[in-house]
């Protein structure tokens, strides 16, 4: 069975198309939360890995971890159960079009689907997750107008010729960016990661950039701040 080790909980992942990866890790750290938050809600589940960082980073928050494709859906359940976070954490299998709540949620975070035009892969599963056939930006815009408070944070990584699109297509919405963060591999490479930040109030951007290593195999002063609650010291 292969499962990742954190700090505090422990994450299964062998059923989920997308596995636990430096994108995801990199997001529920960073991540905005709002003091007080109390609802949130990751779209796209996967292994759950976005749903229990944040759980381990707001003790008061519970979270509903949203996933479309069975097998994915199942493992982030499994990881759910067996977390100390379990009694805050629930799990559904539905297509986010499908998925309808009474309360607003103070934190909506998502590494969501982002291919549009490149070759699909051949493995069903992977192409759900990978491509926004199954959830266009739009309809995520959309949905986090709806459905996020007004205190609340939208957050969502993605590559950074897609981050582009995606802002331009917030510029018609009532989200209003207020955190970015511009993230290279290393420092001889070229921004390949963005995460952004969106409330529905309009504040001075804080902007930062930093690289995810320093040298081979050595992650930066920056990444190992961000991520020192959760990766397990070496």
């Amino acid at each position: 069975m292969s499962t990742f080790h954190f700090k505090k909980f422990s994450v299964q992942n062998e059923k989920s198309a997308m596995k636990v990866n430096t994108d995801s890790v990199l997001l529920g750290a960073w991540a905005e939360i709002f003091e007080g938050a109390k609802t949130g809600l990751d779209i796209g589940s996967g292994t759950g890995i976005l749903s229990l960082m944040i759980a381990q980073r707001n003790p008061d928050i519970e979270l509903i971890g949203i996933e479309i494709e069975k097998n994915a859906f199942e493992e982030s359940k499994f990881n759910f159960d067996n977390s100390p976070y379990k009694n805050r954490l629930e799990a559904v299998n539905l297509p986010l079009q499908s998925f309808f709540s009474d309360q607003k949620f103070d934190c909506i975070i998502t590494n969501p689907p982002y291919f549009e035009n490149d070759l699909k892969n051949e493995d069903e599963n992977k192409k759900t997750a990978r491509h926004t056939d199954s959830l266009s930006f739009q309809e995520l815009i959309q949905f986090a107008e709806n459905n996020l408070s007004q205190s609340g944070r939208f957050n969502l990584i993605l590559p950074f010729t897609e981050s582009i699109t995606f802002r331009k297509l917030t510029e018609n919405s009532t989200l209003f960016l207020n955190k970015i963060a511009f993230v290279r591999p290393n420092e001889n490479k070229n921004v390949n990661r963005v995460l952004m930040s969106f409330k529905k109030e309009e504040t001075i951007l804080i902007e930062e950039e930093f690289c995810v290593y320093q040298a081979n195999q050595v992650y930066s002063q920056r990444h190992q701040k961000l991520t020192k609650e959760f990766y397990l010291d070496k």
